[in-house]
């Protein structure tokens, strides 16, 4: 829960903040994109700081999560959790677009296994991505693929009433996935949608740069919008990449006068999801760091907002 003290019009105000926030666990503590070892650990980190509301975390074993379930237990109070299936794409190759069936069944399975176990552990909601982009010829079959895998997992999470969110990418810069612009996410997820109500787009503020979109571009869809991630992209060298450090880094794309702006897009929309930190420690960097800058730049943005500076 977060209050923020500005003076809009001049008159001092203390403002409570409107959305839950959370945060990407594996990214802050880069280890787990890897292995689930130390992650109830890290997990109470996060957890004991009551600036966060939901964990976003990724596939964890079940001798791994009953620690978690231990370490949560002498809090005061419980964060929710959303369950990440991007690195599974991302990082081990599985493909939920995959023109080829029998790819595209071995990704399919895996997810509705882990949306399955996610329902059993309490969680809100899942989160993926699509696979790799593909030639203009192979398009069409590969989204119909997606919208194939993306049907299965929202069937498994709605048993339990969990959401499903589609995480939008880069198409041709960095991580170069199958779906990116809001408005091709928008049609397949309205798509999906007729048969699967539980499904939304997940929007990230540090992938706009790398698809030449603002926060402007979501009010056209905000029926479709169900969850936000904010950061930064990064420049190095004249290039764009999907790295996501922390706010105020070198090379750092997106500030708070851009987290402002996103701000006061959702309240025009009447957005009424969740917001979520993305972002990742650079070489010898802290979290503590990346975390309490990320702390700084969302107090100031919405200050900005509510005192109607950069945010309007």
């Amino acid at each position: 829960m977060l209050y923020v003290l500005a003076y809009p019009e001049g008159r001092e105000a203390l403002v409570r903040f409107p959305y839950e926030i959370g945060i990407v666990v594996p990214m802050a503590y880069p280890s787990l994109l890897k292995t689930d070892e130390n992650a109830s650990e890290y997990i109470y980190e996060i957890a004991s700081d009551p600036f966060f509301d939901i964990l976003e975390v990724g596939v964890i074993g079940d001798g791994e999560w009953s620690r978690v379930e231990e370490r949560l237990k002498v809090l005061p109070r419980r964060p929710s959790f959303i369950l990440a299936l991007q690195a599974e794409i991302l990082l081990r190759g599985a493909n939920p677009s995959s023109t080829s069936e029998d790819e595209r069944r071995r990704a399919e399975e895996l997810f509705v296994r882990e949306a399955e176990r996610a329902c059993n552990r309490g969680f809100r909601a899942v989160a993926l991505c699509t696979g790799p982009n593909v030639p203009e010829s192979e398009r069409r079959r590969a989204l119909e693929a997606f919208a194939k895998t993306l049907g299965a997992v929202a069937e498994a999470a709605g048993k339990c009433g969990m959401q499903v969110y589609v995480e939008t990418f880069d198409t041709d810069v960095d991580k170069k996935r199958l779906l990116g612009r809001i408005e091709d996410a928008a049609r397949l997820v309205e798509e999906v949608r007729g048969s699967h109500p539980n499904v939304s787009i997940l929007w990230d503020l540090s992938h706009a740069p790398l698809l030449g979109e603002t926060p402007e571009d979501l009010k056209p869809y905000s029926s479709l919008i169900g969850h936000v991630h904010i950061g930064a992209a990064k420049r190095v060298e004249g290039r764009l990449y999907d790295w996501h450090p922390g706010f105020y880094r070198p090379g750092s794309v997106n500030d708070e006068r851009d987290v402002a702006r996103l701000l006061a897009v959702l309240e025009e929309m009447g957005y009424r999801g969740a917001i979520s930190f993305e972002v990742k420690p650079e070489e010898g960097q802290d979290v503590r760091e990346v975390l309490g800058a990320s702390k700084e730049a969302l107090v100031r943005a919405y200050r900005l907002h509510v005192e109607g500076g950069l945010g309007r």
